[in-house]
């Protein structure tokens, strides 16, 4: 990029310091000066250019701008000229969470989980009292505050899953193994929503994975885990009662269990009163008796709020099967995403209702793997990722053909399909995948293996002197790379691809990728 290129009235805007599938974030500063430390945060030009999500950002500023807390990242102002949408927010500069905990070894000690978790769950508390939910709670949406003594975080991203929802530019949820498996099936977005991922936060911290094996759980953290993550969201504890019990375990990190069942085992039924939240951020009620619907949040404006009478929200999502045992209402089986069993506690007196269990899911559909290699007929290279049932392919010739297909990947089988009519049909295991790739109306026939991680899929989007670029490429084993770059829509050859830094230098300015990675959930 260039070292500064103006932003609306006001900024200036320097080098990239990140960027997702759904935005671009750069440093920024003011005109006039100053030592304020600013990033602004891009949306890409097939968001920023759709009109409905304007106006939903537009509207919802003031919303944004309200959200006022030590561990939230501040929203300062809304830049949207020409089609340029950008948020000007405050600048941290330190890694996300995601790159600190791979820095500690895929894991922290339970004094610093209870820490982390607890400062997220006051954030989201401060959040869902002004009627906001965030939808897309991940370590990569939260910052970590360099300094000295206990890390300090702060959320960032608040209200942009949502409103791209809203717009319908997103599919429902976030990003797969932390989004509630209530959204899923069309429910509206909720403050038990972001509990859920709170909880899977909570599991990935302690043990090093969101699917994680309950015994590894510190005693005093698996009721408020197994809490967090009840598959009926009005049993899920409001944030700021997670909040305060993680503020008095911190302390107690290293001391035998105390009575936590009493605190959170089981959770008594969230309603408004005890949320404080806006009419239509709590969880619906089930019927029978019929309950009236709530008004809509301010998130939830238009008919996808009749989508929230859901009788016994049943979390589904591909594969992970659940019966209600006898102690849940019900005997109606349930999915659920990146699901652990929900856990007893360790050591108490207190009675416990019994909890439901879950069944051994399907291997293939908690399958998390990358497989490329050659499509017959000299017809290019396929690479596919597959996380959790579902699949995220591309295919190109390394000059001009190419195209990104997705679908699912259950029971064995692959199913993609692409916007320009490609498709993939065929059959998977851990080790590999074969079948049929149509593209550009042709059908190839591709058998292709598995690719240790940093193979595997890239893809980039930038403005680069004027023009609209826009690479993807595939890594193979081997180190060898192919790909197609379009300029303003014009597809050819792709430069090579620097897969250590995750950087591409297009005509003289370099540029930062995403891969897509099945562990992470980035890029899917």
């Amino acid at each position: 990029m260039a070292d500064q290129e103006p932003l609306g009235r006001e900024y200036l805007l320097h080098e990239e310091i990140g960027r997702g599938a759904v935005a671009v974030v750069r440093r920024a500063t003011r005109r006039t000066g100053g030592a304020e430390a600013l990033a602004a945060k891009l949306l890409r030009p097939e968001y920023a250019s759709d009109r409905r999500v304007r106006e939903l950002f537009l509207r919802e500023e003031a919303a944004l701008r309200d959200l006022d807390h030590p561990n939230i990242v501040g929203l300062r102002d809304l830049v949207v000229e020409g089609e340029t949408l950008a948020l000007i927010m405050d600048l941290v500069d330190g890694p996300n969470l995601r790159r600190y905990l791979e820095f500690r070894g895929g894991r922290l000690p339970a004094a610093e989980v209870a820490a982390i978790a607890g400062q997220t769950a006051a954030a989201l508390a401060a959040a869902h009292a002004q009627g906001v939910v965030h939808l897309d709670l991940k370590p990569e949406n939260i910052l970590v505050v360099p300094g000295a003594g206990p890390p300090r975080v702060r959320i960032t991203d608040f209200g942009v899953a949502v409103l791209l929802h809203d717009a319908e530019r997103l599919a429902p949820g976030g990003t797969p193994g932390y989004t509630a498996p209530e959204i899923f099936i069309g429910g509206p977005p909720t403050a038990a929503a972001d509990v859920w991922s709170l909880g899977v936060l909570i599991a990935e911290l302690s043990t090093g994975s969101p699917s994680f094996d309950p015994g590894l759980l510190p005693p005093h953290l698996a009721a408020v885990t197994r809490d967090c993550l009840a598959s009926d969201p009005r049993q899920r504890p409001p944030a700021r009662r997670v909040a305060a019990y993680l503020r008095n375990a911190g302390g107690n990190a290293g001391a035998e269990p105390t009575p936590i069942a009493s605190a959170f085992s089981p959770p008594a039924p969230v309603g408004l009163n005890d949320t404080r939240l806006r009419p239509g951020v709590t969880p619906p009620a089930p019927p029978p008796p019929p309950e009236p619907v709530a008004p809509p949040s301010r998130w939830r404006r238009g008919p996808l709020i009749t989508l929230g009478a859901v009788a016994l929200i049943a979390a589904t999502l591909a594969g992970i099967n659940a019966a209600a045992s006898a102690g849940e209402r019900g005997s109606q089986a349930i999915q659920q995403i990146s699901v652990p069993p929900k856990i007893t506690p360790q050591t108490t007196d207190a009675t416990v209702e019994p909890t439901a269990g879950i069944t051994t899911t399907p291997v293939a559909e908690r399958l998390r793997v990358t497989l490329a290699g050659k499509v017959e007929d000299g017809a290019g290279t396929l690479a596919i990722s597959i996380r959790d049932g579902r699949a995220i392919a591309y295919i190109c010739d390394g000059q001009r053909v190419e195209s990104w297909l997705q679908g699912t990947a259950k029971a064995g089988k692959l199913a993609l399909k692409g916007k320009d009519g490609s498709t993939i049909t065929g059959t998977f295991d851990a080790d590999s995948a074969e079948g049929d790739v149509t593209v550009a109306g042709d059908t190839h026939a591709f058998e292709v293996g598995k690719v240790k991680k940093g193979s595997g899929l890239y893809r980039t989007a930038a403005r680069v002197r004027g023009a609209e670029v826009e690479g993807s490429w595939i890594v193979l084993d081997d180190g060898s790379q192919v790909g197609v770059l379009s300029r303003d829509g014009v597809p050819g050859p792709a430069p090579s691809l620097d897969v250590t830094g995750g950087t591409v230098t297009i005509d003289g300015s370099t540029l930062g990728t995403t891969s897509i990675d099945v562990d992470s959930g980035e890029g899917f």
